[in-house]
């Protein structure tokens, strides 16, 4: 196992004394070394992105994740029982909490809903062209909410059996809670839904609650999807 007191150099970005948060810095988790090391070159030629690490070990992870408060974490969502949603916990419980991608070389609804549950901003299949995988990381780190393609059925399918999807009633909703759901939609925060209505923060996690409720809806990204899936949007 790496040693997380040292930041070794081909588990790390070019230049990780950038201070903390003031970049597009990106950690990746994930078990293939080929692909983590593959991703993490091709995001390095996007100038979008500054300091990226990439490891297979959940501690070192975590420490990158520490060290480099990045806005993007990407995931395996096919780590070791508990890792994946252990190490989706963390990134999103950071101080600034991390727009979080889980990447996936299959179709599995169980392990795909309780990623949802933890409200991942991404969900993404390995299996496409490397340009379209690129352009959908991309679209997550400028604040939208993504599922490949190949995942939508998967998910789809679940959200009916868990959240009864087929009966959720958006006419149950206030005009404000239906001014939430299209910012949930578009992958909005609760400090961007906040300033993008002009309410506090405390009144935009009511009205959250509130809708995921009446909308039975297990997390808010799952609200994002039902809401952008029949065009919901602002």
């Amino acid at each position: 196992m790496d040693n997380p007191s040292t930041l070794p150099m081909n588990e790390q970005s070019s230049d990780l004394q950038t201070q903390p948060g003031s970049q597009n810095n990106v950690v990746i988790v994930d078990n293939s070394p080929l692909f983590r090391e593959a991703l993490a070159a091709k995001l390095h030629e996007e100038s979008l992105f500054t300091n990226i690490a990439e490891t297979g070990d959940k501690q070192l992870g975590m420490f990158y994740m520490d060290r480099l408060q990045p806005s993007l974490v990407i995931i395996d969502m096919h780590m070791k029982k508990g890792i994946s949603t252990e190490l989706l916990r963390y990134a999103t419980s950071l101080p600034k909490p991390a727009r979080v991608i889980m990447l996936t070389d299959r179709d599995d609804s169980e392990e795909l809903m309780t990623t949802v549950h933890f409200q991942a901003e991404g969900y993404l299949s390995k299996l496409i062209e490397v340009s379209e995988l690129l352009t959908q990381i991309k679209r997550v780190a400028q604040g939208q909410v993504v599922v490949s393609n190949r995942l939508m059925a998967a998910l789809t399918r679940s959200f009916r059996d868990d959240a009864q999807d087929n009966v959720a009633d958006l006419g149950a909703l206030t005009n404000r809670e239906k001014d939430v759901l299209k910012c949930l939609s578009i992958g909005m925060r609760n400090q961007e839904i906040a300033d993008y209505l002009n309410i506090s923060i405390g009144t935009v996690k009511v009205h959250v609650k509130h809708l995921l409720k009446k909308m039975g809806f297990a997390s808010r990204t799952q609200a994002a999807l039902w809401g952008r899936e029949r065009g919901i949007t602002i």
